[in-house]
């Protein structure tokens, strides 16, 4: 079914709500939905891969998207998943470098693709875009920090624990299995430390998931 957002508004309407281009002025808006377009993913698409190497801004306005790499072995290790209005591998795309992971939407979804050098050369002078865009590369930063900080954990516990902390929100857009996915857990093992953290009165479960004490 293809998404309401989608369906009911022009890119002009979309750009309006994200953050990044809350300061641009309705002729800022038109010049910069003329050099955007939407392209629409079904559940499991791939969105890009790594090693390619992007000639498009890409926006994320609809749905759940994972970013991913493989190991040496061919294991996927998930970075992270990102929901409407974040941006993806922006800071390659930015670079004309090879994008350093792959993607692939774990529900239908859309995403806003703007022309990457037309965007350079009418758009990124702009203070407040290119402010919002350091706000997104820091958040990836924080991110990074975030998986290093699960890595290091002493047990599955505190890992789980660190997440739901830290990704209340995200959660609720999230199976089970996916988040063990992103703590490097198989989902028996997440399954068990969540029953023995509700048991110790760390978590607790909510009509929306579970939340911490």
């Amino acid at each position: 079914m293809e998404n309401e957002l989608i369906k009911n508004e022009s890119i002009s309407s979309i750009l309006k709500k994200v953050q990044m281009f809350s300061a641009l002025n309705e002729n800022e808006l038109k010049a910069l939905a003329e050099i955007s377009h939407i392209a629409k993913y079904k559940e499991n698409s791939n969105v890009f891969f790594k090693g390619e190497v992007s000639t498009s801004l890409m926006l994320l306005v609809e749905g759940i998207v994972s970013i991913f790499k493989h190991d040496n072995k061919g294991n996927e290790i998930v970075i992270g998943y990102f929901t409407r209005y974040k941006l993806l591998a922006e800071a390659a795309t930015l670079r004309h470098t090879p994008l350093p992971s792959s993607a692939t939407f774990k529900s239908d979804g859309a995403i806003l693709k703007i022309d990457l050098k037309k965007f350079e050369s009418f758009f990124m002078t702009h203070p407040h875009i290119s402010y919002e865009i350091i706000q997104s590369l820091l958040h990836k930063i924080e991110l990074l920090q975030q998986n290093i900080h699960f890595n290091i954990a002493s047990n599955s516990s505190e890992k789980i624990l660190f997440f739901y902390h830290q990704n209340p929100k995200l959660s609720l857009d999230l199976k089970q299995y996916e988040i063990a996915s992103i703590l490097g857990m198989v989902p028996e093992t997440f399954s068990r430390n969540i029953k023995k953290l509700l048991q110790e009165g760390k978590l607790e479960k909510v009509n929306t998931g579970y939340k911490v004490c």
